[in-house]
């Protein structure tokens, strides 16, 4: 199952033998609040729910973990790294994470490492250690520890930022007066190399262009371009359409994440809902050291955005079935919401969402017209698909749901008893929205490659843009990302030529190429819930390897403009084998024209046609950020 313990509640019920009637009672339920109620009721009868938060942590006492600190001192000072990590480690497993000890221990650890050449390893112990208990007349050895870190990963500014605190450190220090006046001329003269650092960067590195809407931002829908609007129809709902001629190159849709949070707790992406940021040894909570931020003022807005009511309980969500990550951005979206609307304002508009005939097209737009990604309503109104779900899923959903609420309740966040339903009915509805829009439909979360040509990328984040779900499915897409592949910030470009009248697809993941009908829509029924009827579908147009490589009186769709085009494809064709895929961007202008000429004169599927779309797409992608390796160079 693609659930994690997807089988957590309902083997438990099967085992107390209650698991009876449940689904069928459930599906009779006709409300979301009278499924949640029903399904809490049930945990609580058979006392499936965690009745306290405290969580006994056996630690051994401070003299022996002490005693393993001292022991790696002498095996550092013995230059017999290895070894002193290996005491500082059992330092560090033994001991309070409030202590002094394990701060120490965690100074004394970076310090081996950085020895050791693990420069990644030694720039996380000093970073944890910098919120932990750590005596701050040593502060400044950690930072200038991180600073040579830094400069040997290559991340100038970053060194730059540490040096300059180690500088303000130095009040701090119990050093003689030359001591100190020698130290802090070896400081400023490393913060001095990483200005010349930056400087040579600025004129070599490459730096993504501004991107602006055509035709400026819509009057309703501000992150899409004015040349579009929302229409219905028949076979796919809400859609997208071009009141304008749109060229490929085009922006039309620029968004940012409602909500978002990285995807794995192994990638180094910062934890705030506003920054997202890509980094290297970020900051830990130094409350509950499961959230990580690229900086103070991140951790701070965090805090402001709720993470001080979720801190207590993240061990439990992380620890729930389901998707963990997604669970915790369940928790995040709720909180963030509460503190900015209150609970009372919260539950009335989840309540009149519930109660309301909605328009299908105007579903999630404000009381002014406006749809807006950083509106609540907007993303609450984001489909689901809940009316689809199987009921073992359903079920599952809200049994998730009832356990996230509760550990808020346990941990003290009042609800009155009457808000309950309502609110964990939104959990429920949250989870269904992200289960679709977010983790299913990632096509446009950040990423970071694996190599240059960006053909293999691995998705770093999840992340829920509720103006780029306004665009349907087609398996031959005619927008799709652009920017820099990890940017929080989502830019979306034409690829094709889009005539008046047209709509504006992107892929779910799913193109022509790749895969044959019969399997596509396999696909798309199973995981979105939706039959496909877009042009590839409709006309079965053949897969990559039978798609016709050569002009002929079949796909000439403009006999005048024949030899013209034929001319055009032997250009194409040596064009493609003399410029490298890197180079492709520099080329764009080229590409457009060639892709427009074969739109208005050559049938598809067409070889040159897809082999050139391909290139543009790969053209207006950018990733600075390779995964394993630091990209920028050490000095």
């Amino acid at each position: 199952m693609e659930y994690d313990n997807f089988l957590h509640y309902s083997r438990r019920l099967q085992m107390a033998d209650a698991l009876g009637d449940v689904y069928v009672n459930l599906s009779a339920l006709k409300t979301a609040k009278s499924r949640f109620l029903f399904t809490r009721s049930l945990l609580i009868k058979h006392k499936m729910l965690t009745r306290t938060l405290n969580i006994q942590m056996d630690y051994d006492c401070p003299a022996l973990s002490e005693n393993f600190r001292q022991k790696g001192n002498d095996f550092f000072r013995a230059k017999k790294y290895v070894k002193a990590v290996d005491l500082y480690t059992r330092c560090l497993m033994g001991s309070e994470p409030t202590t002094e000890c394990h701060a120490l221990a965690l100074g004394n650890r970076s310090a081996a490492h950085f020895h050791l050449g693990h420069f990644e390893l030694c720039l996380k112990d000093a970073r944890w250690a910098m919120v932990t208990n750590y005596p701050s007349k040593l502060a400044y050895k950690l930072y200038e520890r991180a600073g040579n870190a830094e400069c040997m990963l290559g991340l100038a500014q970053r060194a730059k930022d540490s040096f300059t605190e180690c500088l303000k450190r130095l009040d701090e220090v119990d050093m003689s007066a030359e001591n100190k006046r020698k130290f802090q001329e070896t400081i400023e003269i490393a913060i001095t190399k990483c200005d010349e650092r930056l400087e040579d960067r600025k004129r070599t590195k490459k730096v993504p262009p501004i991107e602006e809407l055509v035709g400026g931002s819509n009057e309703t829908i501000p992150a899409l371009s004015a040349f579009v609007e929302l229409k219905m129809t028949e076979d796919m709902g809400r859609g997208v359409f071009a009141t304008h001629d749109i060229n490929p190159g085009d922006v039309v849709a620029i968004d940012e994440p409602y909500i978002c949070g990285p995807i794995s707790p192994h990638t180094e992406v910062c934890h705030y809902n506003g920054c997202l940021k890509l980094d290297v040894a970020l900051f830990p909570c130094p409350k509950c050291f499961l959230v990580y931020y690229c900086n103070k003022d991140c951790m701070d807005k965090a805090d402001k955005d709720g993470h001080y009511l979720e801190c207590p309980i993240m061990d439990f969500i992380k620890s729930t079935p389901g998707i963990p990550r997604m669970n915790e951005l369940v928790m995040k979206w709720f909180l963030k919401d509460y503190l900015k609307m209150g609970l009372k304002n919260y539950c009335s508009a989840v309540d009149n969402f519930y109660q309301s005939k909605i328009d299908p097209k105007t579903r999630g737009f404000d009381d002014n017209g406006q749809y807006k990604s950083d509106n609540f309503l907007t993303a609450y109104s984001l489909d689901g698909a809940e009316d689809k779900l199987s009921i073992d899923v359903l079920f599952f959903f809200n049994c998730i749901a009832v356990d996230l609420l509760h550990y808020l309740t346990l941990n003290g966040f009042q609800i009155p008893k009457c808000d309950i339903g309502t609110v964990g009915a939104s959990f429920v509805h949250i989870l269904t929205v992200l289960d679709m829009n977010c983790r299913k439909l990632n096509f446009c979360a950040p990423k970071i490659a694996f190599q240059k040509e960006i053909k293999f990328t691995l998705t770093i984040a999840m992340t829920l843009y509720p103006t780029i779900c306004l665009f349907n499915h087609s398996c031959d897409p005619n927008v799709k990302r652009s920017g820099e592949l990890s940017d929080r910030v989502r830019v979306m470009k034409a690829t094709q030529p889009i005539p008046k009248g047209t709509q504006l697809f992107c892929s779910y993941g799913i193109i022509f190429q790749g895969h044959p009908k019969d399997s596509r829509q396999e696909l798309l029924k199973n995981r979105f819930k939706f039959d496909c009827y877009c042009q590839p579908c409709i006309k079965d147009w053949s897969t990559s390897q039978y798609i016709p490589n050569r002009l002929s009186t079949l796909n000439i769709l403009n006999p005048s403009m024949a030899s013209t085009v034929q001319l055009e494809c032997k250009k194409f064709l040596e064009f493609s084998k003399s410029v490298n895929p890197e180079d492709y961007h520099q080329h764009l202008k080229y590409l457009y024209s060639f892709i427009k000429l074969l739109y208005t004169n050559v049938k598809r599927p067409f070889e040159l046609y897809e082999e050139c779309l391909e290139m543009i797409g790969d053209a207006h992608i950018m990733s600075t950020n390779e995964i394993i390796s630091i990209c920028e160079s050490p000095y």
